[in-house]
């Protein structure tokens, strides 16, 4: 069925290149269908007041499914190109807000000095997700809010550059502007990022700033008020900005892993800080048997948030896993309401979700 599948749309895209007038250069160009989906029950102990059983589609990872393409143009260059859609299982909505192709969308050059590429595209901060204990413990082991941008987070109208690596160093840098007449600034964000690997170790560093961005406190981290100020809707912020650092070091069936992040949001004369540390482990038990544990301790003006991890994953195959998370947060603060990410708050000062999930590539 699957491979049925995959012939049909194969199939399709092959005629649709061939509309667009590819011809003979279709034969030298190579176009692969893949994707992922990724399925959990959920048991969340506060939401509200309330303990809730519920399905969460893409809980370690976002289910998707994407094209990706490359044309071989000689000496050393590509054209490329990504198209890459993200959707809810539980319920078949699209996701990143209803975008046909929201968790990717570019087209670039790939040349022997780095690759440039146009379209929406994650920023640099994507470095260091490996590094993180996210990989493992999923979408509720974000950091608050994901305000720091470590579990992934795309931008529209990027022009990006990316080096090629050399003695296992790798830079990037991108910017995106706002599109606003008459304000260059306006909407515009821009992102670097540098990583380093050799042997078992992981080095990285990246840097973004978003200009004229939303952001509502109270619903994603649970804190009352801002900049002084109590905040219950959305505020827009002049600009946010983040910079992190991490690594990771393999030894035989380990994997240390750790990060920081600050991130600094500004919105008019204030200021708030936002900043993380965090630390894990993950332990091959087995070839296909693996446990994480981590840690993430966060700070925001007078507020504290502690987030324990816990995740095992059963490899049925190299394509399906089937996997279990425990991420628990607790919070220090005057009626800050303990939230993991996506989760609704809670009526307190902790939240606990256990999840059972499966998920399958192709």
């Amino acid at each position: 069925m699957k491979s049925a599948i995959k012939a049909a749309l194969l199939s399709s895209t092959t005629l649709a290149c061939s509309l667009y007038g590819m011809g003979t250069a279709y034969a030298q160009s190579n176009v692969t269908l893949y994707g992922l989906i990724d399925e959990s029950l959920n048991y969340v102990s506060n939401e509200g007041g309330h303990s809730a059983v519920m399905q969460t589609s893409g809980n370690v990872q976002g289910s998707r499914w994407g094209i990706k393409g490359t044309e071989d143009l000689g000496g050393g260059y590509q054209a490329i190109f990504t198209l890459e859609n993200g959707f809810a299982l539980n319920t078949g909505a699209l996701g990143q807000g209803g975008l046909e192709f929201g968790r990717q969308a570019f087209v670039g050059l790939a040349t022997p000095a780095g690759t440039i590429t146009l379209g929406r595209q994650y920023d640099f901060l994507l470095y260091l997700y490996s590094m993180t204990n996210l990989y493992g413990a999923g979408t509720y082991g974000f950091h608050l809010g994901d305000y720091d941008r470590l579990g992934g987070e795309r931008l529209n109208n990027v022009i990006a550059y990316q080096s090629t690596t050399f003695y296992g160093l790798k830079v990037g840098v991108l910017y995106a502007p706002g599109g606003q007449p008459g304000h260059l600034a306006a909407g515009s964000a821009q992102s670097y990022g540098i990583s380093y690997s050799r042997g078992n170790l992981n080095l990285a560093a990246a840097y973004t700033s978003v200009n004229n961005t939303t952001i509502t406190p109270a619903t994603t981290i649970g804190v009352p008020d801002l900049f002084g100020t109590p905040q219950s809707g959305t505020i827009v912020l002049d600009r946010i900005s983040t910079v992190a650092a991490g690594g990771s070091y393999r030894f035989g069936p380990a994997l240390l892993h750790g990060v920081y992040s600050l991130t600094d949001m500004k919105s008019g004369s204030s200021t708030a800080v936002l900043s993380t540390w965090e630390g894990g482990i993950t332990y091959w038990l087995t070839p296909a048997v693996s446990v994480l544990g981590g840690y993430a301790y966060s700070k925001l003006n007078e507020a504290r948030w502690g987030q324990y991890m816990l995740s095992a994953n059963y490899f049925l195959s190299k394509q399906t896993d089937l996997y279990a998370l425990l991420n628990y947060e607790h919070v220090h603060g005057d009626n800050v309401r303990a939230t993991l990410f996506t989760a609704t708050p809670s009526n307190g000062g902790n939240q606990t979700i256990v999840s059972l999930g499966i998920r399958h590539r192709f």
